[in-house]
């Protein structure tokens, strides 16, 4: 009798974590390419709420990166700035991904605005809980940064999740013939 009530037991413990937990759904996946994403509310360098700019009317490259690695898409992002695309149709996005980081959140700020003064075509934001990584479903984003580049449709263009500085300068011409096509779209 025991062991009828043990597996019964391990029985129903099993089903209760398959239905409860998802134990073996479908995991939230990486976008892909032509998925469309949702807008969501941040928060801008003077830590004032804000949803990412211009969603929907422009062409936007959105890099959300870990603060550790801040420098890891500057190639990408001055190769982007050397094509001085007209603000009517193009922003770029960094946000900073402060929740992964032993920085202080006062000292990103600073950093945030800096790279606000490099990049002045740019809005930099601060994303201190996850809410962008979630959201988009990115997965573990620490000592990363993630570069996305969204059409005006809202529909994801390219993605990529950058570890290294060389994988960033491999893709600058891939990321540049993209925003030029999205650009030139009707």
């Amino acid at each position: 009798m025991r062991l009828f009530i043990l597996v019964l037991t391990l029985i129903f413990s099993f089903n209760f974590a398959v239905l409860n937990k998802g134990l073996f759904a479908k995991k939230d996946e990486f976008p892909k390419k032509g998925e469309k994403l949702n807008n969501i509310e941040i928060l801008d360098v003077n830590d004032k709420k804000c949803f990412l700019p211009s969603w929907g009317q422009k062409v936007l490259t959105i890099m959300y990166t870990d603060p550790d690695e801040k420098d890891i898409n500057d190639d990408l992002s001055n190769a982007i700035k050397s094509k001085n695309y007209s603000t009517n149709k193009y922003l770029g996005i960094g946000v900073a991904n402060c929740k992964d980081t032993w920085i202080p959140n006062g000292l990103i700020r600073r950093a945030a605005e800096q790279k606000q003064k490099d990049f002045p075509k740019s809005k930099i934001l601060l994303d201190k809980g996850h809410l962008l990584s979630s959201a988009w479903h990115l997965g573990e984003c620490n000592d990363a940064g993630v570069v996305i580049v969204l059409g005006k449709d809202a529909k994801v263009k390219f993605i990529k999740k950058i570890t290294k500085k060389e994988q960033s300068k491999k893709i600058i011409s891939e990321v540049i013939a993209i925003i030029d096509k999205e650009i030139n779209k009707k």
